[in-house]
């Protein structure tokens, strides 16, 4: 059982609950105020909310819209009885959706952040195209004109699940090899940094040659391949590239 207790000056609450969830932790998290706080969770699900005599998503709300005392955590216990059993996240996004709409300090394209949470939440068919706008890269200042689009943004920003979109363009300088046939070669790393921004495996690149003709070329990774795009000969005849050329590569 946890006894130290900390303040919510210095902690962010959703933050709190959120890094519980995500251990799948089992206990209570108390605020102390004039009327004690309580969320009780199990294996990361929120099970009970209560601050005096709300109950449920209100009871958050309550909270949220003034964030202050003294916290713990006692692990281990269970309500005796519990009158919820959702994911975190759909009970934050409630909750926020009750609140004035938060800033949003992302303007740009972004992307989220962590995939497989979201994908497990509740969307209505017009937050799911909001969320395919956002993948396709729609930047987020376009999209927050609307309303609603807006208000569902800075709730996943609040919740740290929309992040600013790092630049997919590589600089690579083009080498010629043997050791692949009908590919390029691009760093693993590059690849990995790729897939994790656009959410799926990179087969392809487009790539900018030195008089600003584009070519869609197939890929593979390898951890040898540094700052190079490694092409066999067969690939540079058909692009007309050569070695040594600087060339400007981003995932398709």
């Amino acid at each position: 059982m946890t006894k130290t207790t900390a303040t919510l000056e210095t902690f962010d609450f959703l933050e709190l609950l959120v890094m519980l969830a995500e251990g799948r932790r089992t206990g209570v998290l108390r605020v102390f105020r004039e009327h004690e706080f309580q969320a009780w969770l199990r294996d990361g699900r929120i099970m009970h909310l209560q601050f005096g005599e709300l109950v449920g998503v209100p009871a958050l709300v309550a909270l949220l819209s003034d964030p202050r005392g003294h916290f713990n955590f006692d692990e281990n216990l269970l309500h005796p009885a519990p009158l919820m059993d959702h994911q975190m996240e759909d009970v934050a996004l409630e909750a926020l959706a009750s609140l004035p709409v938060p800033d949003l300090v992302l303007q740009g394209p972004a992307r989220i952040a962590a995939p497989e949470r979201v994908a497990r939440m509740s969307w209505s068919l017009r937050e799911e195209n909001v969320l395919r706008e956002v993948a396709a890269g729609t930047p987020l200042s376009q999209l927050s004109q609307d309303p609603q689009a807006r208000q569902l943004l800075g709730r996943l920003a609040r919740l740290g699940l929309l992040v600013a979109r790092r630049s997919r363009v590589a600089r690579l300088t083009v080498a010629m090899t043997h050791e692949v046939q009908g590919v390029g070669v691009v760093n693993e790393s590059i690849l990995r940094r790729w897939r994790e921004d656009v959410g799926k495996h990179v087969s392809h690149v487009a790539v900018r040659d030195t008089v600003g003709e584009v070519h869609s070329v197939p890929v593979v990774g390898s951890a040898s391949a540094a700052a190079l795009l490694l092409l066999p000969p067969e690939l540079m005849l058909r692009t007309q590239m050569h070695a040594g050329d600087a060339v400007l590569v981003r995932p398709l």
